[in-house]
């Protein structure tokens, strides 16, 4: 269940449900990182964050299997996802790719866990934020469906 994850892979998560959901969500996710970050160093994130994900879904082994937004739950390849940026965040690069290979193939694996670790600041960032500040891409709190 996501409420048992520690915060950095609950954001990677919820970032990556959100991202691929496209749209307004997708430019919240800029916004939290310029939120944490600052303007510049957000915009950084928001397109580092982009292409992490582009190079994700170009190079996944297989379709990249992921819950809705508001889900409770998560799956394999959100965890595997989520312990890719959490390695990375620690910067301990071969887990970080241990847990990319599992997702993508090898060629995909490198660029995408360089990436990773260029994120890993607003990930830490983000996984600092007291409870109490609403980040915009947390609220309103979602409506959860089950599975």
């Amino acid at each position: 269940m996501l409420h048992e994850l520690p915060p950095v892979e609950l954001g990677a998560i919820i970032y990556l449900r959100a991202w691929c959901q496209g749209g307004a969500t997708r430019q919240m996710i800029g916004r939290d990182f310029s939120l944490v970050m600052g303007e510049e160093a957000g915009a950084t994130a928001a397109r580092n964050f982009d292409a992490l994900m582009t190079v994700l879904l170009n190079t996944a082994r297989r379709p990249v299997m992921r819950h809705g937004l508001g889900c409770k739950c998560f799956g394999g390849d959100e965890s595997a996802f989520a312990n890719m940026i959490a390695a990375a965040a620690a910067q301990d690069h071969e887990d970080a790719h241990l847990f990319a290979c599992t997702l993508m193939t090898g060629h995909g694996a490198w660029p995408a866990v360089q990436l990773a670790l260029g994120l890993g600041p607003a990930f830490l960032r983000l996984a600092r934020m007291p409870d109490n500040t609403r980040v915009p891409t947390h609220g309103p709190e979602p409506t959860f469906t089950k599975h």
